[in-house]
């Protein structure tokens, strides 16, 4: 299992991924932080920029469709996606997220 991290600074793009990802049944739920401050080094100084952060479970096989599907979507305007693992889960939460996400 995998927590899918997906950011932009386009915010209603980001809510429509998640849209997208909840009624394709790609992840079990999603979590919006919306107002992100977000650092970065540019040419020596320091820039300030405000992104919207999706997060969401989801079995780690199915990255490459989600991230295919992204691509697919909005490839005109990438937001920036990577998944991290998930190694300790409540055993409710796991049996969930394998009954509630597509089969793969």
């Amino acid at each position: 299992m995998i927590s899918i991290r997906i950011s932009g600074k386009n915010e209603s793009q980001i809510v429509d991924i998640a849209k997208t990802l909840l009624i394709e049944k790609l992840v079990i739920d999603v979590n919006l932080n919306r107002g992100v401050e977000r650092l970065e080094l540019n040419e020596n100084s320091v820039v300030t920029s405000t992104v919207c952060l999706l997060t969401a479970k989801t079995k780690g096989l199915l990255f490459p469709k989600i991230d295919t599907l992204i691509r697919e979507k909005y490839s005109e305007s990438l937001p920036e996606i990577y998944s991290l693992p998930i190694i300790h889960m409540d055993w409710d939460q796991a049996k969930s997220l394998k009954a509630e996400v597509i089969q793969v």
